[in-house]
């Protein structure tokens, strides 16, 4: 009887992963009878998940392979060792059809020329391997295919992720595949890029700080490409324990590579509640700051100093509001609020990160470019930093583990100062006829009303989103905005409005324009 429940366990595994159709795994058995015979249980599910792994394997097979030693690959003299593995859904629905064809194309292609070549010698030492590679993470008849591949053989492995459920035959998105699993996609997105965004800023304020970076905008443009690498659909999902997820993306480097792989851990059980973290406030003259977890907020108020900016700068404040930090990825554990110049009230709010570095938020550049809060990006050379605290003259001074203490005023306004990032440089063009021209310099100008009316400006580089590169545009007509800037592979580049009316389509809060390169 034993053995033939064995075979009925075995059967039953190999059945449900046979095909393209499957069903939920079955739950691990329950009550007094499985306790009573917990051994030959265990024996009995050990088998069966051997039995799984088995059929798993039959799921997906190589659709191309390539092993090989060749001498002068890519003008190197050496012999090189290629191994290539190319996956393949065994399911004939035309969502898999789709997958292996794009595998095939991303993939296969660009070996196929060394099958002609000659069989070189052996490689001398530790060869540099070169080609691909794939790991598959099942949770269910769902599998998230990874693929691995590196062109040179000290470059670092480069990840690509696809999901498929062989139940349905039908591909995943990332966010379905998280959602199998019980997460949250928003959740684990905003997660994922705020320790993308972390790691990114330890590695610049620990290494070497180069102010070219900074004043060309080549800083932004490696922050606003490691939120972009690090969007779910980006992201491989591997599941090396049965109740642990791994979430494999990268981050822009200074490194020769210039991308990190970088991954993060989420338990896929109940965890326990986190501890509540403390509440960072300050106030100072009618503007005060709170953070709260990751709720980060700057309310400005009518007080004797705010009421100033109407004479000064005709900016009206007639009553109390709040805004959103946006930009803002760290953890952090101080705060202070200070004033940046004594001929006019410039508040400015400063946030110390756990890694010792100062971001901050100027809030009347904020103010007078528009009515969104961003946080500026870090000021790198001001780390190591342990504490944040306001001076008799109302400058905030960052004291430093060596003791020394650093004035933060002049250092947050020259790092206002830089070029527009180079990726949303350039002139574009809306369906509708209207266009936009974005000089390095800040210079704008807009074709808007049908191409019918232009306008010139100004733009000043606020910060990064995930939406994009947040730039304030002001014009001498009073056609003002803010609004994010991102760049796609294909030359369009998207417009999100954060404050203000769009000028080149009413009423829409998101516009894409292409590149002219007449």
């Amino acid at each position: 009887m034993k053995h033939k429940c064995f075979a009925a366990v075995v059967l039953a595994a190999a059945l449900w992963l046979t095909g393209c159709g499957g069903a939920a795994a079955p739950a691990a058995p329950t009550g007094p009878s499985a306790a009573a015979d917990q051994s030959s249980g265990a024996a009995s599910q050990s088998a069966a998940a051997a039995a799984v792994q088995t059929a798993q394997k039959e799921r997906i097979t190589d659709q191309y392979t390539l092993e090989k030693n060749v001498s002068g690959v890519w003008g190197e003299d050496t012999v090189q060792y290629i191994s290539v593995h190319v996956p393949k859904l065994e399911c004939d629905s035309p969502d898999a059809a789709s997958i292996n064809e794009e595998l095939n194309a991303i993939y296969a292609a660009d070996f196929r020329e060394f099958e002609a070549y000659e069989e070189a010698g052996q490689p001398d030492g530790d060869a540099p391997l070169i080609g691909v590679g794939w790991d598959d993470w099942w949770y269910g008849d769902c599998v998230s295919l990874v693929v691995r591949s590196r062109y040179g053989g000290t470059a670092p492995w480069f990840y690509n992720g696809w999901c498929f459920d062989f139940a349905t035959g039908r591909q995943l998105t990332v966010a379905e595949m998280l959602q199998r699993m019980g997460l949250d996609p928003d959740t684990v997105q905003q997660q994922m890029q705020r320790q993308a965004m972390q790691t990114f800023d330890r590695e610049m304020a620990q290494g070497a700080y180069y102010e070219s970076w900074r004043l060309d905008g080549e800083l932004s443009q490696m922050r606003m490409d490691t939120l972009e690498y690090n969007e779910l659909e980006n992201l491989c999902l591997l599941l090396p324990e049965q109740n642990q997820l791994v979430i494999r993306g990268r981050y822009s480097s200074a490194s020769e590579e210039r991308w990190q792989q970088l991954d993060m851990e989420i338990p896929l059980q109940t965890a326990a509640q986190p501890q509540a973290q403390p509440v960072l406030t300050d106030t100072f003259d009618g503007v005060q700051v709170q953070l709260k977890g990751m709720q980060a907020t700057i309310t400005v108020s009518p007080a004797p100093k705010t009421a100033t900016w109407n004479t000064e700068l005709n900016l009206r404040l007639e009553q109390a509001r709040t805004y959103p930090i946006l930009g803002s990825y760290n953890e952090y554990v101080d705060v202070c609020i200070g004033q940046q110049t004594d001929s006019v009230f410039h508040p400015v709010v400063y946030l110390l990160t756990k890694d010792g570095v100062v971001e901050y938020v100027d809030v009347l550049r904020c103010l007078l470019f528009g009515n969104a809060m961003i946080c500026q990006d870090p000021i790198y050379i001001a780390n190591n930093g342990v504490s944040l605290e306001r001076s008799g003259n109302s400058k905030v001074n960052l004291r430093r583990k060596d003791g020394s203490v650093l004035e933060l005023a002049d250092l947050s306004s020259e790092w206002s100062v830089q070029d527009i990032p180079y990726s949303i440089t350039g002139s574009f063009n809306c369906t509708n006829g209207n266009w936009l021209e974005l000089s390095s310099d800040g210079s704008v100008q807009l074709g808007v009303q049908n191409n019918s009316r232009i306008d010139q400006g100004d733009a000043a580089y606020l910060g990064v989103v995930p939406e994009g590169m947040v730039l304030a545009i002001f014009t001498d007509t009073g056609l003002d905005f803010v609004a994010a800037f991102k760049m796609d592979l294909y030359d369009n580049l998207t417009m999100t409005m954060i404050d203000g009316q769009n000028p080149f389509a009413e009423g829409e809060t998101q516009l894409q324009m292409t590149r002219s390169y007449d």
